[in-house]
């Protein structure tokens, strides 16, 4: 099955569409796609220095999580309010929807997946190894963002590190992970085509 590790080195830095800040682009499909032109999907992660608002994305789905920080007040107007202190904890919002962020204590790093749901059904949850495992393979796309510790893929002699992406596709099956010493926990992104 194909795959592709993506280091934070790797990512590209891109200015927020509002003009408030950088974030680091790790993926977006298809190859080439941009902002501009509209894509399937996009992972990055930014940190955020200011309160501010969101730039908007509207027709996408918006996945967000708190990787470190303090985390974030999200105000979505009339659809209410979520707390993002909990690291590691997705929410999944409308890039319609306004947003207005305040920072509850200095600045914080999220991880963002946006996907445009006419094209791509994607799923997300964290998953903490602590011994080897199989994990099973179900998407057409899945990616896997190491957000603590270390992890190795010994069928493929891979070392995973601190914010690595790992990105497999077309694959089905089991995938044999083995976490580092002080354990691992990582985001599993799952998008298959719609």
């Amino acid at each position: 099955m194909p795959w592709s590790r993506l280091k934070p080195a790797d990512a590209r830095a891109m200015p927020w569409r509002n003009g408030g800040g950088t974030t680091l682009e790790f993926l977006m499909e298809p190859p080439g796609a941009s902002l501009e032109s509209g894509f399937g999907w996009r992972v990055s992660s930014a940190t955020v220095g200011v309160s501010g608002p969101f730039s908007a994305f509207p027709g996408l789905d918006r996945w967000l999580l708190l990787l470190e920080g303090a985390g974030f007040d999200l105000d979505f107007g009339p659809r209410g309010r979520v707390d993002l202190s909990r690291p590691l904890a997705p929410i999944r919002f409308s890039g319609d929807w306004p947003v207005e962020a305040t920072l509850l204590d200095g600045p914080s790093t999220d991880l963002n997946l946006m996907v445009d749901p006419r094209q791509w059904r994607s799923q997300v949850d964290v998953l903490t190894l602590v011994s080897p495992r199989a994990l099973p393979l179900r998407a057409d796309t899945t990616l896997l963002f190491l957000a603590r510790g270390t992890a190795s893929v010994p069928a493929w002699d891979l070392h995973l590190g601190h914010h690595h992406l790992l990105r497999v596709a077309g694959g089905k099956g089991d995938l044999a992970l083995a976490p580092g010493l002080a354990g691992a926990i990582l985001v599993r992104m799952e998008l298959d085509r719609a």
